[in-house]
């Protein structure tokens, strides 16, 4: 049988542009800050400086609210959480708002995280009819909502069809939490490919007019909701399920950046225990030195039987298994 890869994404993958949970607080202070300063723009297409601080206000008062109630949190996720809890769904849509208008900013605004684009260069390949893909034996599974992937790959190809075709709905690829810069039912727009192309306006423009969109009073049937969903407001499995995942037939998965908190602890264990005993033949941890330990406790319980786990500590670049290199 052939390796069928899986690669397993935590915030860490995304370290070198995107904010982890520890300086998360105060990267959206510093966003905040930077929103002050960025001076009238026009937003709608007439001159309209009325609507333009209006629409500012709006988003600069949401991301300090966003960045104080966090502060008071393990996690973004743990207070969307609470507001989940309590029903406050109004507040709820707020905080996924302000987070993926957030984003989308924070990524157009910087280069892609190079880690993703030496990953793609290396195990990208065409079909028949010459279009770029990644390889059907990858699957990836990913803990956040960026658009690293996609900006990545469309360096590769410069197609908006084929990045949304063959990364963002791609049967092999899951993101458990949702997208940045969409609306449900995973409906793309001019903010979600603003991140890898150019759309010829303002960024902050952009990501002020999603935000006001998003906030909008409009009916809910026209009122686009932020497309991220979190792990526990739906169903991951049937969700996972729907995609052609192939999860008992993974031989090979490397994880990245990511802790195994006990929040995530249900849907860990529905993946990993979904893996093929027999089947699978390695684990890769790829983490900074010292971190391995804790991982591996947190994921032993989680397999349905002991694997080989191989450490990796250079985290310049992802890792690529030797098995990958086989012919």
């Amino acid at each position: 049988m052939d390796d069928i890869f899986l690669y397993f994404l935590g915030a860490g993958a995304s370290c070198n542009v995107l904010p982890l949970t520890s300086n998360f607080t105060e990267r959206l202070h510093s966003f905040a800050n930077d929103l002050q300063n960025i001076g009238p723009r026009n937003v709608y297409d007439e001159p309209d400086k009325s609507k333009w601080d209006e629409s500012l206000m709006a988003f600069h008062q949401a991301i300090v609210w966003l960045a104080n109630e966090t502060a008071k949190h393990a996690s973004v996720d743990t207070f969307a959480k609470k507001l989940f809890f309590l029903k406050d769904f109004e507040n709820l849509r707020k905080l996924k708002a302000a987070l993926s208008s957030y984003l989308i900013i924070e990524q157009s605004l910087k280069y892609v995280d190079t880690r993703y684009d030496s990953f793609l260069a290396t195990i990208l390949s065409t079909d028949s009819n010459g279009v770029v893909r990644i390889p059907p034996e990858f699957r990836i599974i990913t803990w956040n909502y960026d658009t690293q992937l996609e900006k990545a790959f469309y360096g590769f190809c410069e197609d908006e069809k084929n990045v949304i075709e063959n990364i963002t709905f791609d049967n092999h690829i899951f993101r458990i939490n949702g997208y940045c810069g969409t609306n449900q039912p995973g409906r793309i727009g001019d903010a979600f490919k603003s991140v890898w192309g150019s759309s010829g306006r303002s960024v902050w423009n952009t990501g002020i007019e999603l935000f006001n969109n998003y906030m909008s009073t409009l009916s809910a049937s026209k009122s686009p909701e932020p497309d991220i969903r979190f792990a526990w407001e739906g169903s991951t499995r049937n969700r996972i399920a729907k995609k052609d995942m192939d999860l008992s037939k993974i031989t090979t998965v490397v994880i990245i950046g990511y802790s195994f908190p006990y929040f995530n602890r249900e849907i860990d264990y529905f993946i990993f225990s979904s893996l093929s005993d027999g089947v699978l033949k390695r684990i890769y941890l790829q983490y900074p030195d010292g971190s391995h330990a804790t991982v591996e406790n947190r994921l032993k319980s989680l397999l349905p039987r002991e694997v080989d786990m191989i450490r990796i500590t250079e985290i310049d670049m992802f890792y690529i298994p030797d098995e990958f290199w086989v012919i």
